[in-house]
């Protein structure tokens, strides 16, 4: 018999849509959430791109990985992706988390990245702001999901779509709920320590930063930090969003997101 053999795509829920041998765009959801969180995004880019989205290790339908969690770890899990599906260099879109595994992504292999989009995400925190997050790990790892799902949603929509949209706060609280407390506690603390800035002045490849008006996660001066250090102008701000801002202004952002992507198309 055979030897079965292991590849990521064994360990990795990874769905794939649009014309093959087109443009390739991955999709990096945030922490606590799944591939699912980018459906508007998919639906509207997947007629002329070719669009690739996966759950992260421990989220969704993917295994966890082993051993210590670090952004390394999740942008090889990416590379391999990549090299699996002979993807060759593709756009990166990450938001919030997903934005700063694609910040290492391209510090680490510039060659496979096309360009990189950056939604709701961040460089580097203040040292307060770490220890917040810190705090936000112990939070998880002692109380559980649960008490943290109203803090979690109040920092991700505004009060207005809230009101609005109770379909998508349901969903969304669904994910974060399923989620391992001692896996979210890792990943905080994981966050609490990034710094890509150096690393984002060393590389040269398009770039779009989009941030929400009311995001406080990470506000718009963190985006303003973004784009000083890729040395890109692209800097949007949407208004009345805050931190998922691809769930609450998805038109608003598939807009920016085609036009960019169409600008480089050809880029490499």
């Amino acid at each position: 018999m055979a030897e079965r053999v292991t590849t990521i795509l064994n360990e990795v829920n990874v769905i794939r849509t649009g014309p093959r041998g087109g443009t390739p765009v991955v999709f990096l959801h945030g922490v606590g959430l799944d591939l699912t969180s980018w459906s508007d995004q998919i639906e509207k880019l997947h007629h002329e791109f070719d669009v690739i989205a996966f759950d992260f290790p421990a989220h969704g339908l993917s295994k966890p990985l082993e051993g210590e969690l670090t952004f390394v770890k999740f942008a090889n899990v990416l590379f391999q992706l990549i090299e699996e599906l002979s993807l060759g260099p593709v756009h990166l879109v990450g938001i919030s988390f997903g934005g700063m595994v694609a910040q290492t992504a391209a510090g680490m292999r510039p060659d496979l990245v096309r360009s990189i989009a950056l939604l709701g995400s961040a460089c580097d925190f203040a040292e307060n702001v770490r220890g917040i997050l810190r705090e936000r790990a112990e939070f998880v790892k002692n109380q559980g999901m649960l008490p943290l799902l109203p803090i979690s949603l109040e920092r991700y929509f505004t009060a207005d779509f809230h009101q609005k949209r109770p379909d998508v706060i349901d969903r969304i609280k669904k994910l974060i709920y399923q989620q391992d407390p001692l896996v979210h506690a890792a990943m905080w603390n994981m966050i609490s320590i990034l710094d890509t800035k150096r690393e984002l002045q060393e590389i040269s490849l398009p770039a779009l930063i989009i941030v929400g008006s009311e995001d406080t996660s990470t506000p718009v001066a963190a985006a303003q930090d973004l784009a000083e250090a890729l040395r890109t102008e692209l800097l949007h701000v949407v208004p009345n969003v805050s931190h998922m801002l691809n769930l609450e202004a998805p038109e608003a952002i598939n807009n920016l997101l085609l036009d960019f992507l169409r600008s480089h198309r050809k880029a490499f």
